[in-house]
């Protein structure tokens, strides 16, 4: 099979080789679960008619070419196109590479504010973070997707772009990128998401640390071009098979300087977990005294 005929190879039918299922599915295609990441809800969305996709929770997107690369973890077409013929079973004869295509969704009249919404900072509270803290970190984005208005919790990145949260929706508005929050210490804290960031600053674990918040593991890349000047790098990461990815990249990269934090919580998935299991329960948003 040469490399037209992977381009031919639908979305879903190559999912399904990995073996994946749809979960539900909308008039412009099919939702599933991240076949690279975890996740509690299935964010990831095929369009078949046009051979794309898009993942809505960590800002990804493109062709089946692509979903290779972020399976296989390269950008080197030839691997990918050879990754989609090892899973389907059939030989690579001669490269050829398309023009990339990625679908993002189409965000109007967005608006960004401090945070003040009743309901946002609840859903924050319910995750163990005060008021205090969700207000130094976080803002609040209005935005206009798919023809509905919506609102939530924004935390920006490096690109000034912003991860969205509220209790039904866990997206971004592009640029996709990592924040580096530098408060000239030798000493990073590295963070899957902004939550279990959120985590840290109540648990008093960042203490004047610089941090770096992925924002998706499949930011690894990005963050590698700056954690290499600290002498010490702590990684908060997921207690899953992507965070445990992710942290081996880190070590081969960096050495022996890595420090797996994820010993803290070994019974729990994250340490935002590990936070709403141990601490007590904020009533109200009323700050909290650490």
């Amino acid at each position: 099979m040469n490399i037209d005929d992977i381009r031919k190879i639908s979305l879903i039918e190559f999912l399904n080789q990995l073996g994946y299922q749809p979960t539900g599915r909308d008039s412009k295609g099919l939702w599933f679960y991240a076949p690279y990441r975890s996740e509690r809800k299935p964010s990831f969305h095929v369009n078949p008619r046009k051979g794309i996709w898009f993942d809505f929770g960590s800002g990804a997107g493109g062709d089946i070419f692509t979903l290779a690369g972020e399976l296989c973890n390269s950008t080197d077409f030839i691997r990918q196109a050879e990754f989609i013929a090892e899973k389907m079973q059939m030989p690579v004869s001669k490269p050829y590479k398309p023009e990339p295509f990625i679908e993002q969704p189409t965000f109007e009249d967005v608006r960004v504010s401090k945070l003040e919404s009743p309901a946002l900072l609840k859903y924050l509270a319910d995750r163990g973070i005060p008021r205090n803290i969700a207000q130094r970190w976080c803002v609040q984005v209005d935005y206009r997707l798919h023809d509905k208005d919506y609102y939530a919790i924004g935390f920006e990145n490096n690109a000034h772009g912003y991860e969205l949260r509220n209790p039904f929706y866990k997206g971004s508005y592009p640029p996709k990128h990592i924040t580096h929050i530098a408060e000239g210490n030798a000493r990073c804290n590295v963070f899957e998401g902004f939550i279990d960031f959120l985590s840290a600053e109540r648990l008093g674990q960042n203490d004047g640390f610089d941090s770096v918040v992925l924002n998706s593991v499949a930011n690894v890349g990005k963050a590698l071009t700056i954690l290499p000047d600290y002498s010490v790098i702590a990684c908060y990461l997921d207690n899953d098979e992507a965070g445990r990815a992710a942290l081996a990249r880190l070590r081969r990269e960096l050495g022996d300087k890595v420090m797996d934090k994820s010993t803290l919580y070994p019974d729990h998935k994250d340490l935002n977990e590990y936070l709403v299991a141990t601490q007590p329960k904020i009533y109200n948003n009323s700050k909290l005294k650490l």
